[in-house]
């Protein structure tokens, strides 16, 4: 069984997808595998792969990746709004193959949270909202 390189396939899915990502969008900055230096106006998502698993889905090899994604943005509002477009976005993938850059996402199952990060206690000035899900994911996408 062949692991896809999950994370940067979501994050190439996420940057183009033309609701969530760029100017006037929820994730005005995109996604990222980390948390930028000078993330200027806007919220962005960090995505990064907890666990993956072998899936037999209709006698087809899947890699079933568990990926946890974070909202950063400077006001609660904002990150809980940008974290609630990418959950229901990841929602409407119920069954649908999409090419996620170089890989197809099968479905998407397990979907958890908006659930905000209380990091008042840490340096941040930044408010975090998690949403994992579970990607079940093949390679050769476009």
């Amino acid at each position: 069984m062949a692991r896809v390189t999950a994370v940067t396939a979501i994050r190439a899915w996420v940057n183009a997808h033309p609701t969530l990502a760029g100017p006037g969008r929820p994730l005005a900055l995109g996604t990222f595998r980390a948390r930028p230096r000078s993330p200027g106006q806007g919220a962005y998502l960090t995505l990064h792969r907890l666990d993956g698993a072998d899936a037999l889905i209709a006698e087809e090899a899947v890699d079933q990746a568990r990926i946890a994604g974070v909202v950063y943005a400077g006001t609660e509002e904002a990150a809980e709004t940008a974290a609630t477009a990418y959950a229901n976005a990841l929602a409407a993938l119920s069954g649908a193959h999409t090419a996620m850059g170089d890989a197809v996402c099968l479905v998407v199952d397990d979907i958890t949270g908006p659930q905000f990060i209380d990091d008042r206690a840490g340096d941040s000035e930044l408010f975090a909202f998690s949403v994992d899900a579970d990607f079940y994911l093949i390679n050769g996408g476009s």
